[in-house]
């Protein structure tokens, strides 16, 4: 029984692209931490804070013109935006935030307040 070649001259330029797709996809990456995280299900402040972003729900602890501190069962953490925080933000209140992890706390690029409106702060990057 003769072997055949033709599955691997085949096989070569699929392999070659497939390896310049890695290649290229972590330059891409590298240059990620300064995109918006997107929105995703919720997680707790503790996990996102671990991965460096993510989406939580929580409740209000304090509030301050451009920042606020949000905290669920696992953790607490400051959140900021660029600008202000919208009006009817106040402590007690529920709220999901959608940010990336810094120095510590999370920088907001989605707001999702009790009755469900969206807010977008100017911008998530320093």
């Amino acid at each position: 029984m003769r072997h055949s070649t033709t599955l691997p001259v085949l096989a070569a330029p699929v392999l070659a692209a497939a390896f310049a797709a890695l290649l290229l996809s972590g330059s891409a990456n590298a240059g990620e931490r300064d995109h918006a995280v997107q929105p995703s299900s919720p997680q707790p402040v503790a996990d996102v804070l671990r991965t460096r972003g993510g989406t939580v729900s929580g409740t209000v602890a304090a509030v301050g013109a451009t920042w606020m501190t949000i905290q669920d069962d696992s953790a607490r953490t400051d959140v900021t935006v660029r600008g202000f925080l919208p009006a009817g933000i106040e402590p007690g209140a529920p709220i999901t935030v959608t940010g990336r992890a810094r120095k510590g706390g999370m920088v907001a690029s989605e707001i999702v307040l009790a009755d469900g409106s969206l807010h977008k702060p100017t911008r998530d990057d320093d």
